[in-house]
């Protein structure tokens, strides 16, 4: 019997609404249990409770006291120094407890005296005229619990019903964050970043320079807010990395599949378990990749806003389905509020704590065309040949925009090839001045490009159309666009053949300047006597 008291059980608890299979670590404040991964290495965590001792009945009574959904739980006990050869074989069988009740019944744990010991305590505690009328006292907590029920499935509903609450900015040091980050309130308010960060975004890439030693370091990085129990608010820099290894995160080793969605779509595609590393808690999350920084970054799966319409196209059902488990909606025809129209790859992703378009993935207007043939061909025929013009227009119209509506990068025009900075200006509809540009006679010519909002396309100007003042064009192009290709002529050079060249506005040589003053020598021999 010495040997009895001091042996040692492990409970593994099963989430029944999931089927998460997991080791209890303790109790959360809500009375839930605290779980650990069923791995043996995380052994350490799990908490052991004497086989013959007050441990465990104290754990249950809790557990019933103040966990607002116990039936969610199945509990089973294994001796802790088996747990490690025992674990996978429970876990097998925890798959699938009906199937294996037999097996599972040594290590069930029956909770059912527990759960009564703890009601009839709650109920002897009430006044007399409760228990009388104890039944609608009932209904109520059962409608209470059932509310809050809800709102642990939906806690952004929950929150959206208590009112958002963004970052509260009076928390925020701003001088102790320019001291040690060189981080500045106005700047961060300038180009928008403020505002995101104080509803739990990231900023874009922002230039940081952290204090070491008195040695300031110029870095770039993402930056975001932090609250911790208190209310006071932090600074979280997220510096850009070098691709990620992929092997392991907060206790989830991704597998070979993982590796290739996180490199080719930023997203893992499903929606994994992963472990809080302060509460210990297991949370199902979504898992992505942070395109600006190779960040590896997560959000929990409850907090994912799934929506039910992108502009005028309905997700069904089945879509949203697929979406909450991680999975990519493929060649998914999107039509915008302003009509337009492009076939895309939808999937969640953690940045957006939403559903992103999956960058790479659209396609063109008639693509999109080709799409909603296929899915509606009947519509299709019956639009006739006044659908397919009008498709045709704005085919051509979208030639040079992306499906967001964004301005399609060129690299070149007329022959000459733009170098990197007249690629990223012309995208930003910034004018980009093009020299050696060969004119209709074939001599070259300078002018500006810049994309046209309201025609839609790259337009062709004489003078830098970003001035705010009309500068009058150089006299390098103008007087050579005026003669050669509109037919005008100059004084100096009005009686020249052949063609003027870049710059040119008077004869060039000896032989030019003859043939210009060759017709007013012949005239003048003539009135002699």
């Amino acid at each position: 019997m010495a040997k009895k008291t001091t042996e040692k059980d492990v409970l593994i608890v099963r989430d029944e609404k999931t089927g998460e299979i997991s080791v209890v670590a303790g109790l959360n404040a809500d009375g839930s249990p605290k779980r650990t991964p069923a791995k043996a290495e995380n052994a350490q965590s799990f908490l052991q409770f004497d086989r013959h001792g007050d441990v465990l009945d104290n754990f249950f009574k809790n557990f019933f006291r103040q966990c607002k959904e116990p039936s969610r739980f199945g509990f089973y006990r294994v001796a802790a120094d088996q747990a490690d050869k025992l674990m996978e074989v429970m876990k097998d069988l925890l798959k699938d407890p009906e199937a294996n009740k037999e097996l599972l019944a040594p290590h069930k744990v029956d909770t059912s005296g527990y759960e009564k010991q703890v009601k009839k305590e709650q109920t002897a505690g009430m006044p007399e005229q409760k228990q009388e009328g104890q039944p609608k006292e009932t209904q109520k907590q059962e409608e209470m619990e059932k509310k809050q029920e809800q709102n642990q499935e939906n806690p952004q509903q929950a929150q959206s019903n208590r009112g958002y609450q963004p970052i509260d900015e009076s928390k925020i040091n701003w001088k102790e964050l320019e001291e040690k980050w060189g981080v500045k309130r106005d700047d961060l308010e300038k180009s928008g970043d403020l505002d995101r960060m104080l509803n739990y975004g990231k900023s874009d890439l922002v230039r940081v320079a952290p204090n070491f030693g008195g040695e300031a370091f110029e870095l770039d990085a993402r930056l975001s807010f932090k609250k911790d129990g208190e209310g006071n608010v932090s600074l979280v820099p997220h510096f850009i990395r070098k691709e990620q290894k992929l092997d392991e995160y907060k206790e989830h080793k991704f597998s070979d599949d993982d590796r290739k969605n996180l490199r080719e779509t930023g997203n893992l595609g499903r929606v994994v378990d992963l472990v809080d590393r302060e509460t210990g808690e297991i949370i199902p999350s979504f898992v992505s990749i942070d395109r600006k920084t190779n960040e590896i970054t997560d959000v929990p799966a409850n907090k994912v806003r799934i929506p039910e319409r992108i502009g005028k196209t309905e997700i069904t059902k089945q879509e949203q389905d697929m979406l909450r488990a991680g999975l990519p909606v493929r060649d998914k025809l999107i039509e915008r509020k302003d009509g337009r129209k492009f076939v895309t790859t939808l999937q969640v992703n953690v940045e957006q704590r939403g559903v992103e378009f999956v960058p790479g993935t659209g396609r063109s207007p008639r693509a999109a065309q080709a799409q909603e043939a296929k899915n509606n061909p009947t519509q299709g025929q019956a639009q006739g040949t006044e659908n397919t013009a009008n498709t045709n227009k704005e085919q051509r119209r979208n030639t040079w925009t992306n499906a967001d509506g964004s301005i399609r990068p060129i690299s070149k025009w007329s022959g000459v090839d733009f170098t990197e900075q007249q690629k990223a200006d012309y995208v930003a509809g910034k004018a980009v001045k093009l020299e050696n540009v060969t004119d209709k006679q074939g001599f070259h010519a300078t002018m500006y490009i810049r994309f046209n909002p309201e025609k839609g396309r790259p337009y062709r100007y004489d003078t830098n159309p970003d001035n705010a003042q009309k500068v009058a064009p150089s006299n390098e192009s103008r007087t050579q666009v005026a003669v050669n290709s509109e037919g005008k002529t100059n004084e100096a050079t009005k009686n020249l053949k052949e063609p003027l060249r870049k710059g040119q506005t008077a004869p060039k040589d000896t032989a030019q300047q003859q043939q210009q003053e060759k017709p007013q020598k012949k005239n003048n021999k003539g009135m002699k006597m």
